[in-house]
């Protein structure tokens, strides 16, 4: 899958978790991505490898130097120690900071089903585009406007972006929205949702 490729492009990417309710981030390599799946690995006297284990769902986020960003999010899982050595095989710099018998501190883990998007910062207008993997629904892009619309035009005008097209009902072009929330707050009738959580 080409986007998980370019997330391992990428490959040092902010990792996030949850733990008592407050948000931990830290950087970590996308270390391994085959059959469509993310690999990656953590010893296990970290506090990241608790977090795993207690919520078992992860967000991942990266950007290239052209300000390409990916995000990705997904439940993770405790794969086979066979995947250490993949890891391994793939960054070989691990050697350096696990060398020999001392990689027995590490466990490997997998995403092997999520959701993402790429929004791509370097191009004018940017685009926004979501994707699946491992059999989730994509979550829908962008605000929506619905039947309740009476075709005012303030949604137009206020959109930076020029996403919103005129129409009987207006239409909202999701792959180059930005989601910032001005054409929801303008709508003198409350025709515009929400976009879905991602």
């Amino acid at each position: 899958m080409k986007e998980l490729e370019y997330l391992r492009k990428i490959k040092s990417v902010t990792f996030a978790t949850v733990e008592n309710d407050l948000p931990h981030a830290r950087i970590v390599d996308v270390m391994l991505i085959e059959n469509d799946k993310i690999y990656f690995t953590t010893a296990r006297g970290k506090s990241f490898y608790r977090q795993l284990l207690e919520n078992k769902y992860v967000a991942i986020v990266g950007m290239d130097s052209t300000y390409k960003t990916i995000r990705v999010s997904g439940h993770v899982k405790m794969v086979d120690r066979s995947y250490v050595d993949k890891i391994f095989e793939s960054n070989p710099m691990m050697n350096d900071l696990y060398a020999g018998e001392k990689r027995d501190i590490l466990d490997p883990f997998c995403m092997d089903k999520g959701i993402g998007e790429i929004f791509d910062l370097s191009v004018v207008p940017p685009k926004r585009e979501r994707f699946s993997f491992g059999g989730e629904a994509i979550v829908p892009v962008g605000y929506k406007i619905t039947d309740k619309c009476i075709g005012c035009g303030i949604c137009k005008e206020s959109c930076p972006e020029s996403a919103i097209s005129e129409s009987e009902i207006y239409k909202i072009d999701t792959s180059i929205c930005l989601e910032c929330g001005r054409c929801y707050e303008v709508c003198p009738n409350g025709a515009i949702e929400l976009p879905k959580l991602f």
